[in-house]
């Protein structure tokens, strides 16, 4: 599985590679020598051609990427890194971890009413406690994806 460390300002990106299901760390701040070391086994997503020359002398993987055009970013890491583009939603947005399903009377405390009785698979993530359902907003991210992606 590839995991992905992103230099701060590609924040949008890792999102949507959260929501593809691939593992995300970002930066914070500059990318140092020890994050080189610490992450060297993840894939660098930069648009620093300074830091792009540090990455290649350390012999780490990473793409060069475009400032602030979501859409080419997200479509580069797809062709060249040969990523599905699928949606898998199965991490938490927040902080990264895996989302498990859950009974959902187990959880009926924290789940609004109308939610409760109109979905019935809800997930959760236990490091940071977010619980997750398949609402109308995944079908407006999956519009919005296959618009990013054309």
């Amino acid at each position: 599985m590839i995991k992905f460390f992103l230099e701060g300002s590609l924040k949008g990106l890792g999102k949507w590679l959260l929501f593809l299901g691939y593992p995300v760390i970002f930066c914070e701040g500059k990318i140092s020598d020890q994050d080189i070391l610490k992450h060297k086994d993840c894939v660098f997503l930069i648009t620093s051609p300074e830091t792009a020359i540090r990455l290649e002398k350390a012999g780490v993987k990473f793409l060069l990427l475009p400032r602030d055009n979501l859409k080419t970013q997200l479509k580069l890491c797809l062709n060249r890194l040969n990523l599905k583009p699928e949606l898998k939603l199965n991490l938490c947005t927040l902080c990264g971890g895996q989302l498990i399903p859950v009974n959902k009377e187990d959880f009926k405390s924290l789940i609004p009413e109308k939610v409760y009785q109109r979905y019935e698979e809800f997930n959760y993530c236990p490091s940071c406690q977010k619980l997750y359902w398949e609402g109308d907003h995944v079908k407006r991210l999956q519009e919005k994806f296959q618009k990013l992606i054309s």
